[in-house]
């Protein structure tokens, strides 16, 4: 268990229903991918999304991994920002489009190569990265529910945090935006919130070391993931450790968040 440098929150998962619809959107090159992607989903009528990025050709992408802690009680922290360069392609990211103090601001772990074809894993720092070309992209937009950014004592950190909103669209599919809070099971958390209705889990966030069942660990204390998808009812992930080694693979059992977790389960077809 890791010590974080405020009191713990009573609630341990906060769970806020919304409608989800599918989108198919085009995103431009040439522009920060953090303003492509929040124009274009608000041209699509939303303000919140989760979006898939799939095999993008990058002429700059950034990003970070998690680092040691900086010391005034943080448990881990963001490393220096690592630059690719043209011939960088994003080859499966998963963003939560959602709400800041300036407005749209999103959340995006990814796996990414660079220009000599080396997987690399990390945060990415949308608002310096750059489509080479325009780009489909598929997710989801909600209606109902968004995630907001606000300080959170327990961490030291500004996190993503589900916010009822006011609905604005018709039909959709009834789904959820989940945070589980530090020292929740991750795997065990998405078994009991999701019922046999559940077709889709997606999100992302931070575990205390990445436990996997078919492959070697990454050690902690911090590791980020991303959820590729699921089999039967386990995660498979792919995570990233403070030394930037990449795993892959099938989430073991007791894998604990380190820092956050942002789901969003989509109930239905």
């Amino acid at each position: 268990m890791l010590t974080h440098p405020g009191p713990a929150d009573p609630q341990r998962v906060q769970d806020v229903a919304c409608r989800a619809h599918p989108l198919q959107l085009r995103l431009p090159p040439g522009v920060a991918l953090d303003r492509a992607v929040a124009e274009t989903v608000e041209a699509a009528g939303f303000d919140a999304a989760w979006l898939w990025l799939q095999d993008l050709a990058c002429t700059r992408l950034s990003y970070v991994i998690p680092a040691p802690p900086p010391g005034a009680g943080r448990v881990a922290f963001y490393s220096d920002t690592h630059v690719l360069g043209p011939g960088a392609r994003i080859v499966a990211a998963g963003l939560h489009l959602g709400q800041g103090p300036q407005g749209a601001m999103l959340h995006c772990h990814g796996l990414w190569t660079d220009a000599g074809g080396a997987l690399r894993m990390g945060h990415l720092r949308a608002e310096d990265s750059l489509l080479a070309q325009e780009a489909v992209v598929t997710g989801w937009g909600l209606d109902g529910a968004a995630f907001r950014q606000q300080p959170d004592a327990e961490t030291g950190f500004d996190l993503f945090a589900p916010d009822a909103r006011p609905s604005r669209h018709a039909g959709g599919l009834p789904a959820r935006l989940v945070r589980l809070r530090p020292h929740q099971d991750l795997g065990d958390s998405i078994r009991r919130l999701a019922g046999p209705q559940t077709r889709h889990v997606a999100g992302l966030g931070s575990l205390i070391g990445t436990s996997f069942a078919d492959a070697p660990g990454l050690p902690g204390p911090a590791t980020e993931i991303l959820i590729l998808g699921r089999d039967g009812q386990d995660l498979r992930i792919a995570s990233v450790g403070i030394e930037g080694r990449v795993g892959q693979g099938l989430l073991a059992p007791a894998n604990l968040v380190c820092i956050t977790a942002e789901l969003l389960l989509i109930d239905g077809a």
